[in-house]
């Protein structure tokens, strides 16, 4: 039976450490696409307000109604460019997280080496005491055979 990893506490928690650092990853993953989705209404919803000038420019023309459109247009181009910084700065974070990740990840695996290398260490230990153990015995057995 291999002794208790003595560090074990440090090693469950750098699991956990490793799976929040996951989890906060995918959160920041999940905020760019659906940020990028919000983008992709509104770019859909200025080919439709384009598609819809042109049918309005035929006959009567309204120029108030052509500068709401303009302003509408305008307002949508910004709320891309505010949309796409948003993007620019969670893919920062993202990267961050990302960093987060591999770091918490580079820690678990030392903790795991040090375990593998203990338990390696014990069994070595196990394998020695059995053969010293069975040393013994067969030198008893020896001496005993010779007595007789």
């Amino acid at each position: 039976m291999p002794a208790e990893f003595r560090f074990k506490a440090l090693l469950d928690l750098r699991r956990q450490q490793r799976d929040e650092a996951a989890a906060s990853l995918g959160q920041a993953s999940e905020a760019i696409a659906k940020v990028n989705a919000q983008i992709d209404e509104i770019k859909s919803e200025r080919v439709n307000l384009r598609d819809q000038d042109d049918v309005n420019r035929q006959g009567d023309v309204s120029v108030d109604a052509l500068l709401a459109h303009g302003r509408y247009d305008l307002q949508l181009q910004a709320d891309i460019g505010a949309l796409k910084s948003t993007v620019a700065e969670l893919t920062v974070e993202m990267d961050r997280r990302r960093v987060k990740l591999v770091d918490a990840e580079a820690e678990l695996k030392r903790f795991e080496k040090l375990k593998e290398n203990d338990e390696a260490g014990f069994r070595a230990l196990e394998s020695k005491r059995e053969n010293a153990e069975t040393d013994e015995v067969s030198s008893r057995r020896y001496i005993l055979q010779r007595q007789r």
